[in-house]
C-alpha cells in the first residue's frame, strides 16, 4: 500500500516465494536419486522417461508425487530422468521445523514453515549416487522366493525373516523393499513393526503387523490405515498393540517379551488360517537398540526369534552384531513344530549398509512421531498433485482433511491405567496426585483393594478379539506372565495427574473389569488425544478420531512414549 502524500510503496515483511523453475535430473542405470525434504516444505517429483522405483514400489510415469518431511531415494534399473518442483510451504508448529521445538509450550503457540534447502525442489540435500546395494537387496528377495516354492511343495510354511541392525541402518527401508517386491509378485507377506519408536499405519509407542497384499504408498511410506476418507492406494488393517516406552528393555524386558509373544500368536494365527500369508512368510523389523552391546539384548532377540520361529535373520552394517548372530543360532534348527520333520534350520545372512543411510537427530525423530499423531486426528492437509490425475472418488491420501470429534469424559467412569516403571531420566520427586487416593488413608489402606482387582479374571470375550483372521491361543510364555502379579501396570485414581494432558489414551479391547495382565495383553481399538484435565470438576476433554461414545474399555496412559504431544490443539 502507499503512504499517504508520499506515493511511496511501504515496505513488506514478508517475501513473498516465487518457485524456481522444475529441475530435470537424469539417473544412470543402476544408480539413485537420494534426497531429504523438510517438514514445511513441499517438494514434487515426476517421472518424465524409463522406469524408477522409490523402496521397492515403481513409480508411475507422469504422475507427480508430493513429499515433505521425508528422506528417500529413488532408484532405476536402466535410467530414468525426473522432473523435480517445488511446491508451496506450510505452516507447522516449530516442533514440526528443521531444528525441532524445545518442548515448551510457547513453542508451539506461532506456526513456522520449513526451511527449504538450496537442493532441487527445495530439498535439503540431494544428489545421484552410483554405488547402492540394491543388486544385493533383490537377491535377498530372488532367494526368498526360492524358499517360498520350496516351503509350498514341501508343504511348510514361509520364510521368517528378522531384521537386525544400529540405529539408521536401513532396516525399515529393506523391510519395505522386500514388502513390495513380494507384493509385486503376488505375495501377501505379513510384515511385523517391532520399534516402539516409529509407528507403522499407527501412533508411536504400537506394535504393530499387518498382511500386505496391494503397493504401498509411495507418498506415505507405508500407506494408510483405515480412515474416513478417500485414498488413491487400497488402505492396510494393522493388528495394535501398545507398549508406551522407547525402549524394549524396560523392565528387564518383562512387558516387551509379554507383548512380542501375543503379537506373535496372533501372526501365527493368520498365517495358520490364510494360505497365500502361509506361503509368503513373515518380515520382522526391529528397534535398534537391540544392536547394542547392552544386558538384555541378546535375551529379547532369543525371544523374538522363537515367539515368530525365525528361519533367516539379515544383518546389516555390522560385524560385531554379525558375529554374535552367527554363534548364538546359524544353522540351529527353528522354533517351528515342523522343524524335527523338515530338517528347516535358521540362516544368518551379512548385507551391506546403503550409503544413502543418514542420521536422523532428535529432532527431526521428534517431528515425525507429531506428524504420525497429527496426521491420525486431522489427516493430511498438505495438496497432493497427484489427486488431480485421478478420479475424485479415489484422491491422493495427502490431501485429506478429518475433523476429530471433541467431548468430555468423566474421570470416574474411566478406567485408565499406567506402567509404574522408574527410568532414571524421570524425577523419582514428581508429584502425582493419582497415587494418593482416599483409600490409602483408611485403616489398611487402598492397596487389598487395588491387589483383589488385579487378580479378577477377564469374562469378556472381547478383551482377546483381533482383527479378522488373526487369532490363535495364548502361547507359553504369554501363560507364564499371564498372573497380574508382576505386571507393571495400576489402575489411576482422581484426581487425575497434570502431565495427562496432551497426551495419548489407547483404548484396548479389555472390559474394565480386566485384570492388569489383560489389559497389558489386549489389542488396541483406537487412540484418544487428553486436550485438558479439569479435577475441579471431575472431567477430561477428549479428542476422539470418530464420534459417538467412547467405548466401555480399559485405558492405557501413554505417559512415557510417546510422552507430551504440546500444540495438537489451539
Amino acid at each position: 500500500m502507499s503512504l499517504p502524500g508520499l506515493d511511496l510503496t511501504q515496505p513488506s515483511g514478508e517475501k513473498e516465494f516465487v518457485p524456481a523453475p522444475p529441475t530435470q535430473i537424469t539417473v544412470g542405470k543402476g544408480s539413485e536419486w537420494r534426497f531429504e525434504v523438510a517438514f514445511g516444505t513441499v517438494v514434487r517429483v515426476k517421472l518424465l522417461t524409463g522406469t524408477a522405483e522409490l523402496f521397492g514400489t515403481e513409480l508411475a510415469p507422469s504422475q507427480t508425487y508430493t513429499f515433505t518431511g521425508t528422506k528417500a531415494a529413488i532408484y532405476t534399473w536402466h535410467g530414468c530422468m525426473l522432473e523435480v518442483s517445488a511446491g508451496e510451504s506450510y505452516a507447522t508448529p516449530d516442533s514440526l521445523a528443521p531444528g525441532g521445538g524445545n518442548g515448551s509450550s510457547n513453542s508451539h503457540e506461532t506456526p513456522t514453515t520449513g526451511g527449504r534447502g538450496l537442493g532441487a525442489g527445495g530439498c535439503q540435500s540431494e544428489y545421484t549416487a552410483e554405488e547402492t546395494p540394491m543388486v544385493e537387496y533383490a537377491n535377498v528377495h530372488f532367494a526368498l522366493e526360492t524358499l517360498r516354492r520350496q516351503a509350498k511343495a514341501q508343504g511348510r510354511d514361509g520364510p521368517r525373516v528378522l531384521l537386525l541392525g544400529s540405529e539408521d541402518a536401513g532396516k525399515t527401508s529393506l523391510a519395505k523393499i522386500l514388502t513390495a517386491y513380494a507384493t509385486k509378485v503376488g505375495r501377501q507377506p505379513v510384515v511385523v513393526n517391532l520399534d516402539p519408536t516409529e509407528g507403522m499405519l499407527s501412533v508411536p509407542g504400537t506394535l504393530t503387523a499387518t498382511a500386505f497384499r496391494t503397493m504401498i504408498d509411495v507418498e506415505e511410506g507405508w500407506g494408510s490405515s483405515p480412515m474416513s476418507g478417500p485414498s488413491a492406494v487400497p488402505v492396510k488393517v494393522p493388528l495394535v498393540y501398545f507398549y508406551p516406552m522407547a525402549s524394549p528393555l524396560e523392565a528387564e524386558g518383562s512387558v516387551y517379551k509379554a507383548i512380542v509373544s501375543r503379537l506373535a500368536v496372533s501372526v501365527m494365527g493368520r498365517m495358520a488360517e490364510d494360505e497365500d500369508v502361509r506361503e509368503t512368510g513373515i518380515i520382522v523389523d526391529t528397534p535398534g537398540i537391540l544392536s547394542q552391546s547392552k544386558a538384555g539384548n541378546v535375551d529379547v532377540i532369543k525371544h523374538i526369534v522363537t515367539e515368530f520361529a525365525i528361519t533367516t535373520i539379515l544383518v546389516l552394517g555390522s560385524e560385531r552384531l554379525y558375529s554374535a548372530m552367527m554363534k548364538e543360532f546359524d544353522n540351529k534348527p527353528t522354533a517351528s513344530a515342523s522343524a524335527v520333520a523338515s530338517d528347516e534350520r535358521i540362516s544368518v545372512i551379512k548385507l551391506s549398509k546403503s550409503g544413502g543411510c543418514v542420521d536422523r537427530d532428535a529432532a527431526f525423530r521428534k517431528a515425525v512421531r507429531e506428524s504420525q499423531i497429527r496426521t491420525y486426528f486431522f489427516g493430511d492437509q498438505i495438496p497432493s498433485a497427484a489427486s488431480g490425475a485421478l478420479p475424485l472418488l479415489a484422491a491422493s491420501s495427502k490431501n485429506v482433511t478429518l475433523s476429530p470429534h471433541a467431548q468430555q469424559l468423566d474421570l470416574n467412569a474411566l478406567s485408565i491405567y499406567n506402567y509404574t516403571i522408574a527410568t532414571p531420566e524421570e524425577d523419582e520427586d514428581e508429584y502425582d496426585p493419582a497415587s494418593f487416593g482416599t483409600e490409602s488413608f483408611l485403616p489398611g489402606g487402598g492397596n487389598e483393594a487395588d491387589s483383589s482387582q488385579n487378580q479378577q479374571k477377564q469374562e469378556d470375550s472381547s478383551a482377546t478379539s483381533v482383527l479378522p483372521g488373526f487369532g490363535g491361543a495364548p502361547s507359553s510364555a504369554t501363560a507364564e506372565t499371564g498372573s497380574g502379579a508382576n505386571v507393571p501396570l495400576k489402575k489411576m485414581l482422581p484426581p487425575a495427574p497434570t502431565g495427562l494432558a496432551n497426551s495419548l489414551l489407547a483404548i484396548t479391547h479389555a472390559p474394565t473389569t480386566a485384570s492388569v495382565a489383560d489389559v497389558r495383553d489386549a489389542s488396541i481399538m483406537g487412540f484418544l488425544y487428553v486436550a485438558d484435565v479439569n479435577n475441579e470438576r471431575g472431567k477430561i476433554q477428549v479428542l476422539a478420531p470418530v464420534g459417538g461414545r467412547v467405548p466401555p474399555r480399559a485405558l492405557v496412559w501413554g505417559k512415557k512414549w510417546p510422552g507430551e504431544v504440546v500444540g495438537l490443539v489451539g
